[in-house]
This record gives C-alpha cells, sequence and structure tokens, in this order.
C-alpha cells in the first residue's frame, strides 16, 4: 500500500494518529509539495476532524487548485463550520483567481442548507447555472434538499424535474420537503412514481407527515409499507411511528409498534 493509499485508509477509517505519522513520513521523504499528497492529507484530517490542521496545510500551499478548495470547503462542512465554508468561497477567486467546479458547488449548497439560507443559496444556484457545470445532477441533486430543507418545495420540484438521472438521494429529498411542509399529497405521489422505493423514502415520508400533524395518515402509509415487506433495517421509522400512535391518542395501536420495536430487536 502507498503512501496515497494509507492517507485515503485513514481518512475512511478515522484514524488520525496513523494520519499525523504518514505526513510526519511524507516531510521526511520531501513529498510534502508533490500532487495528489497536500490534497489527500487536507482531505485526511478534515474527515478525522482535525480542521486546524487541514487549515494550516491548505494555506502552506504554494499553489492550490480547485481539488484543494474542495477539500478544505468540505472539511468546514464536516465541522458544521457552515458559515465558515461560505465566507471562505470568494477567497477562491480573490487569492487563486480559480472557479469553482461542480464538487465545490455542491459543498457549498449543502453548507446553505445545514444553514437553511435561502439567499445564499439562490446565489450559488444562479452561479452553478451560468457555469460550465450547469447540468450537473449531483448539484442538482444537493439544490433539491437545501430548497426542501429551506420550505421551498416548488423550487425544489423545477429543480428535481430537471434531473436526468434522478437517484435515491433526490427523490427522498423531495418526500421529505413536501412531507414536512404538509404537502402530503405530494409527498405520495412523488413515492408513487419512485421507481425503487426503499426504506429511506418511506422513512422520509412518514416521519414527514408526522412533523406535520397528521398521525392518521402517517400510521396508515407505515401499514402499507409493511404490506410491500419493506425490510426495516433503521429504527428511526420505528420512532416516529410510535410518535404518529401518541398524537392521536391511539393506545393500542401505539403498544403493538412497541411490540413491533422490541421483535426487531431495536431497542
Amino acid at each position: 500500500m502507498n503512501l496515497l493509499q494509507q492517507l485515503q485508509f485513514c481518512a475512511k477509517r478515522n484514524t488520525p494518529f496513523q494520519g499525523k505519522q504518514l505526513h510526519a513520513q511524507i516531510i521526511k521523504q520531501g513529498l510534502q509539495q508533490c500532487p495528489p499528497l497536500p490534497n489527500n492529507l487536507i482531505d485526511m484530517y478534515g474527515k478525522c476532524g482535525l480542521l486546524q490542521d487541514a487549515f494550516n496545510l491548505f494555506n502552506e500551499m504554494p499553489q492550490r487548485d480547485p481539488i484543494s478548495w474542495a477539500s478544505i470547503l468540505t472539511a468546514h462542512n464536516q465541522a458544521k463550520l457552515t458559515q465558515r465554508t461560505l465566507s471562505m468561497f470568494p477567497n477562491m477567486f480573490t487569492l487563486d483567481n480559480l472557479l469553482p467546479d461542480n464538487y465545490i458547488f455542491a459543498t457549498l449548497v449543502k453548507a446553505c442548507a445545514s444553514l437553511s439560507s435561502v439567499k445564499q443559496g439562490k446565489q450559488v444556484h444562479a452561479r452553478f447555472v451560468s457555469s460550465h457545470f450547469y447540468d450537473d445532477d449531483v448539484v442538482k441533486s444537493s439544490l433539491v434538499d437545501m430548497y426542501s430543507k429551506c420550505g421551498l418545495t416548488e423550487d425544489a420540484r423545477r429543480v428535481f424535474e430537471s434531473i436526468l438521472r434522478k437517484n435515491t438521494v433526490c427523490w427522498t429529498a423531495l418526500i421529505s420537503g413536501y412531507a414536512r411542509n404538509g404537502q402530503c399529497k405530494e409527498a405520495v405521489e412523488v413515492l408513487r412514481r419512485m421507481p425503487v422505493k426503499d426504506l429511506f423514502s418511506w422513512t422520509a415520508l412518514i416521519s414527514g407527515v408526522v412533523q406535520s400533524g397528521d398521525g392518521v395518515d402517517a400510521i396508515k402509509l407505515f401499514i402499507e409499507m409493511r404490506r410491500d415487506e419493506v425490510p426495516i433495517e433503521d429504527p428511526f421509522v420505528l420512532s416516529s411511528i410510535v410518535g404518529a400512535a401518541a398524537n392521536v391518542a391511539a393506545l393500542e395501536l401505539g403498544k403493538q409498534f412497541h411490540c413491533l420495536v422490541i421483535v426487531l430487536g431495536t431497542v
């Protein structure tokens, strides 16, 4: 396993001590400025939660590229410093005279989604549309998620319909957005259109319906999901449906759902 592969392994397994040892080895061998090692070091430090190390390394780089910027901006998102992600972004132009690529656009949209910042999200969307990456489906999926979380379901729907290769992420984001905003009919309609319905899409629908205050419909949807024999591999949908039973004061149903939780071994 070479140095690059070892760095990627550390990032994946979240082993910061081993990552720092590799960094020291890279410096000792005089490879600290050899591409793509610096960018992978930033990525590793970010994924290991060592943001300051990532930032120091980023600032020390004599020449940065879009991958360097994507790595450091992603590291800030992972550290939940999304406002700093957005405030750093203009430096990409002023300091390095670089333009964002599709990875950076997706990172910026995720930062806007976490902040529920509609104004900044629309600014990023406008810049994305005028870029060479305007048709990137990954960025569009992120936009669907952002608009859904900000309650702008019609904006989310417009972006969703423009995606050529719709993945589970964008289907689920739109379903969740509609359901959370009380548009249960639209949420169910999108689920019906979904080619392959999985637990996550059902959970997005049911939990969103519960959040909108419609416990009865949430219970009906859960029963339908069970009839479709969707395997329950995550307990979140069960906690949502128990909450729905409590909301409608359905004690017996609540007991039945509790028994199901016990049978499935999620408590």
